[in-house]
Order: structure tokens, then sequence, then C-alpha cells
């Protein structure tokens, strides 16, 4: 498998696709940012996708966010995780990708990684547990009808 940021064009639009399917499906399809998101790549197919988000934006080229019913969690110097899908669960991928944003994190010169995940989402609650993401607040961030959120925070070493 490989890990791969900025994600090349050639498979840029299966990243896209991927991330859109899961995080945005009634949306319009955004230019995506090659340089905001990491790909994973096994046999020349997008196997996973994770978007990252800093104060310059996110993976989405134009921001999906909007709108008024929508409520941004806290600010923060950390790197955000803006959404992490895999094709297949439990092969290691959704690790690789976050090992791959944590380097990201430390080149890009932030303190650590950032992941606001739904409290409902139990095995994403579990996986970044796992991973040492530890939770420092929780609020009804996102959309509203979305529940419960909770801001998870991973250090990142120099």
């Amino acid at each position: 498998m490989q890990i791969l940021t900025p994600i090349p064009d050639a498979f840029l639009p299966d990243a896209a696709r991927l991330w859109c399917n899961a995080f945005a499906p009634r949306s319009r399809r955004a230019a995506m940012r090659a340089d905001h998101g990491i790909a994973a790549v096994r046999w020349g197919q997008v196997v996973g996708i994770c978007g990252l988000r800093d104060a310059g934006g996110g993976f989405p080229g134009t921001s999906m966010r909007g709108g008024f019913a929508f409520r941004a969690a806290p600010q923060t110097s950390d790197l955000v995780l803006d959404g992490l899908v895999v094709a297949e669960t439990r092969q290691g991928i959704g690790r690789a990708l976050v090992m791959a944003a944590v380097r990201q994190a430390a080149f890009r010169g932030h303190p650590g990684l950032r992941a606001e995940v739904r409290i409902a989402n139990r095995p994403a609650m579990a996986f970044y547990r796992a991973l040492g993401f530890v939770e420092v607040t929780r609020g009804r961030f996102g959309w509203p009808w979305g529940g419960q959120v909770a801001v998870l925070h991973l250090p990142v070493d120099d």
C-alpha cells in the first residue's frame, strides 16, 4: 500500500468520490485540494482518504460546511483530520493514514492532530482512542442534527 500526499492528479477524482460519498453525499462535488489530503492506494485503487484542515481550509476546495445552522468546533492550532474513510476496515489503512497525518502535522509545525467525531460513532471513537487520542471537549458541533461531537487531540512529537 502507498500513502500519498499531496494526492497525485491521477488519484484525486477517486479520492474525492470516496470522501464525498462518506461526508457530503448530497452536496455538489467541490474541487478537492490535493495538498490537504492523504490517499491510501493499493494496486492502483484508492482504498482510503484522510482530509486535512488548517487555518487555510480543508480538503474540499470550497466550503461544504457553510450555512447558518453549522456550528464550528473551537479554533485550534492543531492540524485537523477533516474526515477519514477507508474502503475496507481493520486492514491497517486508517492507522496508516493517521500516522501520515502525524508526520504532516509535525512537518507543517502543528502541535498536534485533532479529530472531531460523533460520540454515537462508537467504532470511530474506539479507533482514535486506540491510537492515543484523548477527548478535550464535546459539544453540538457541525450540523445540529448530527448529535454530540467529541473533540479529540493527539500531541505530535517534534
